[in-house]
């Protein structure tokens, strides 16, 4: 069995969630669904892209102990770190559930290129 409970709002921001959810042909309760995990995703990629300016901020010296391997940094934290990034993943999701934590190369973000090949006729 559900519980319903009762959530105040106006009149105004009601008839706005009802008109919103409709346009997307979804239940307002669905609607109100996606739109909480939608804000729950940007804030953990805001938290990441936080995180991952305080690494890159540390002087190198710092960071250099690192080097060659994966870090892990929750709330301007160095929580750990590992060569193998799959185990250091595990450690991180163990400890810290869903919570968003950044796991990145130590030595900053790798750039990836992709070549992709180009029919030209002439």
């Amino acid at each position: 069995m559900v519980i319903m409970t009762p959530l105040q709002v106006s009149d105004d921001l009601a008839q706005e969630i009802r008109s919103e959810a409709e346009s997307r042909g979804l239940a307002v309760e669905n609607f109100l669904r996606a739109v909480i995990q939608r804000e729950r995703t940007l804030a953990d990629r805001r938290k990441v892209e936080q995180e991952q300016a305080w690494w890159l901020s540390l002087p190198l010296t710092e960071r250099a102990k690192c080097d060659g391997k994966f870090v892990a940094v929750h709330d301007q934290t160095l929580v750990d770190y590992d060569q193998d990034e799959a185990a250091l993943y595990r450690r991180v999701r163990a400890r810290y559930g869903k919570t968003a934590v950044l796991i990145m190369p130590a030595d900053g973000p790798r750039e990836i290129h992709i070549l992709s090949p180009r029919l030209v006729q002439e």
